[in-house]
């Protein structure tokens, strides 16, 4: 049990926490996000304006600008919750990573300590 605790079983868990990291950043694809932070949203009716018409070219202005401003504030809060979603998730598994090696002292603390009854 100690000679897969201290070398395997760390390793799967490093490897494992790596791999959840890199999912992370796949799902929310930050960097995709980042790229196209300006670009419209679900833009369906706003395309090229061939027509002259003043008051349709204006339309299809204000159009395109509504949709890359509701555009801009989705990626910016996909973006946000993405950050603190990875950063959570690399600060836990870390502290985990620190951890692991003195988890199977704690049942001897835990032993010792039911035996001369201390309380917490």
């Amino acid at each position: 049990m100690f000679q897969w605790w201290y070398t395997r079983g760390w390793h799967l868990y490093l490897r494992h926490f790596i791999d959840q990291l890199k999912n992370a950043v796949d799902f929310f694809s930050v960097g995709l996000l980042v790229r196209h932070l300006f670009a419209p949203f679900r833009q369906i009716s706003a395309g090229q304006i061939v027509s002259s018409d003043l008051s349709t070219k204006f339309s299809a202005l204000i159009d395109r600008l509504f949709s890359r401003v509701i555009g801009t504030i989705v990626r910016l809060f996909l973006l946000v919750v993405g950050t603190i979603v990875i950063i959570l998730r690399a600060i836990f598994g870390a502290i985990i990573a620190v951890l692991w090696p003195l988890t199977p002292f704690l049942i001897v603390v835990c032993l010792f300590c039911a035996l001369i009854q201390v309380r917490f």
